[in-house]
């Protein structure tokens, strides 16, 4: 039987977290990917704090966990057109880009050289096959007040079919109530929801 990796994108928050831990309870094979993507990170993204607490997670539910520098790839495609457009009077949505260009895009590509074939994240949307028409569709969450799907609108067909969110039918109150539970017993914890 062929061995099935998804890579998780693990930002070291919870709902990465979490996500990771369902898909282990699953019995899947899993890899998870941080993306370094400014140099000097401090605050709220990409800092070595979060990467260490992803790595952690990682660890604790036993698979590896790597950091991929995509401090190129974020300027090039998410930083640069952000000021450009901004500059010109635009409103641009710099968490659209990274989703579609960085998570979904160069992330999966790097995923499926190391033999993974879906990336896997903690946003809160969900997705279905169509029976009539083979396509993946996206949808809103079960938890509208956390709802993503906005983010994700601009994935392609082939990007939406490598995706799997995880917690797309759960709301935050059972994320936060898994996350204690995996943090005390990784199994007990992806096993209750």
């Amino acid at each position: 039987m062929k061995c099935t990796w998804t890579a998780v994108g693990m930002s070291g928050g919870v709902d990465s977290s979490v996500a990771a831990a369902l898909l282990g309870a699953e019995g899947g094979a899993l890899v998870g990917f941080s993306m370094k993507l400014v140099a000097d990170a401090h605050g709220r993204c990409c800092s070595p704090e979060d990467f260490q607490d992803a790595r952690r997670v990682a660890d604790r539910l036993g698979f590896p966990h790597y950091v991929l520098d995509m401090e190129e790839d974020f300027r090039r495609h998410v930083r640069d057109p952000f000021q450009e457009d901004y500059a010109q009077g635009r409103t641009p949505s710099p968490c659209l880009r990274c989703n579609t260009l960085l998570k979904f895009g160069a992330l999966l590509a790097r995923a499926r050289g190391v033999g993974a074939e879906r990336v896997a994240t903690g946003h809160y949307a969900g997705l279905t096959k169509d029976p009539r028409s083979g396509r993946t569709l996206l949808h809103r969450a079960a938890d509208l007040a956390k709802d993503q799907s906005y983010y994700l609108f601009d994935l392609s067909e082939a990007q939406r079919a490598a995706a799997l969110f995880p917690l797309g039918h759960l709301r935050k109150e059972e994320v936060r109530a898994a996350a204690h539970l995996v943090e005390s017993d990784p199994d007990l914890g992806a096993n209750l929801i």
